[in-house]
């Protein structure tokens, strides 16, 4: 079965139905909430998140030419980690010289973060396959597909763990869409879907299977 990841927009209008939405998520199950890049200081917001839920992971963007100091980051991240309780991953936005990605890997997993990476070529997927715990990717199931099977090959070829493989897709139009949207993913090898906060979203975790449509249910109904 995929697991269910929910992109949290950088900014908001409203700091209370804000946090309400992200602790609904959380109660309704996802594996874990993104939050994207640019708005607001990303750190302040995942603490904010982590305080108002208690099981779904908090993925934090982090790019490498952001600039941080190391020394900068390793105490965000430790900070992080204790209010999450450990729930905290990385996802990198690109991937630059190998040896600063090595070095983000092995600065998260000494604080017992996952790390996954945004794969848009070649490059950034043999980077992936050999460093990562996870990738990210854009592309269609059609084009998902062959990717992650040479991903699986350099895994199964260095011995390491298989790789959680995040695919971001768009809200369907329906609970025909999400099934089969489902369905397409699964067979490509996908191991997760990541999707926008959307109204609908929350219905569809829950009653995706069922024919009734409550796509009227508010987010912050929790």
């Amino acid at each position: 079965m995929l697991k269910i990841g929910v992109r949290l927009p950088g900014r908001f209008e409203d700091s209370g139905e804000y946090l309400a939405d992200a602790r609904a998520m959380d109660s309704a199950g996802v594996d874990s909430l993104w939050l994207d890049d640019g708005g607001y200081d990303r750190w302040l917001l995942l603490a904010a998140i982590a305080a108002v839920t208690g099981r779904a992971r908090l993925v934090a963007p982090l790019a490498l030419a952001s600039g941080e100091s190391t020394a900068a980051l390793t105490t965000r991240l430790a900070t992080l980690s204790g209010l999450s309780r450990k729930r905290a991953a990385l996802v990198i936005g690109h991937a630059g010289a190998d040896s600063a990605l090595g070095d983000l890997v092995a600065l998260a997993r000494s604080l017992e973060h996952r790390v996954m990476v945004e794969i848009a070529n070649e490059r950034q997927m043999r980077l992936a396959a050999r460093l990562a715990d996870g990738v990210v990717s854009d592309d269609g199931p059609e084009q998902l597909k062959p990717v992650l099977e040479t991903l699986r090959r350099d895994r199964e070829t260095a011995g390491t763990a298989p790789l959680e493989v995040w695919a971001r897709v768009k809200i369907p139009d329906d609970r025909d869409g999400w099934r089969r949207m489902h369905q397409e993913y699964e067979g490509a090898g996908a191991t997760g879907l990541v999707l926008p906060l959307d109204p609908r979203l929350l219905d569809l975790i829950r009653n995706g299977d069922e024919e009734d449509d409550r796509s009227d249910l508010q987010l912050a109904q929790g």
